[in-house]
């Protein structure tokens, strides 16, 4: 369900800080988004579970290794480090992407 944004902080807004964040699950947030998007959260996400998967970012790291390869062991390499994987893992992407082709 979407939900139209506030955008206006409640004037009592202020006074949240990264400091006296109620639960480490918006602190941990506020250390990766910072404070002003993590009160944006708190106004307009309240009571709303999220879940980020383990893996949610696969079909973007795949989609990545199959427009940068290009068969070297140079690109292989950069792709293992930009993908923080295995060449294992780049090969069989390739061979998956190879094989859904025909």
């Amino acid at each position: 369900m979407v939900r139209n944004c506030k955008t206006e902080e409640p004037v009592w807004a202020k006074y949240i800080t990264e400091e006296n964040l109620p639960t480490d699950d918006l602190k941990f947030l506020c250390s990766i988004i910072g404070l002003e998007a993590t009160k944006k959260l708190m106004f307009n996400a309240a009571g709303q579970k999220f879940s980020i998967h383990a893996h949610c970012n696969q079909k973007y790291k795949k989609q990545y290794i199959i427009d940068n390869f290009d068969g070297t062991k140079y690109t292989i390499n950069k792709l293992v480090l930009a993908c923080e994987t295995t060449t294992r893992y780049v090969y069989k992407v390739i061979k998956e992407f190879v094989e859904g082709e025909k």
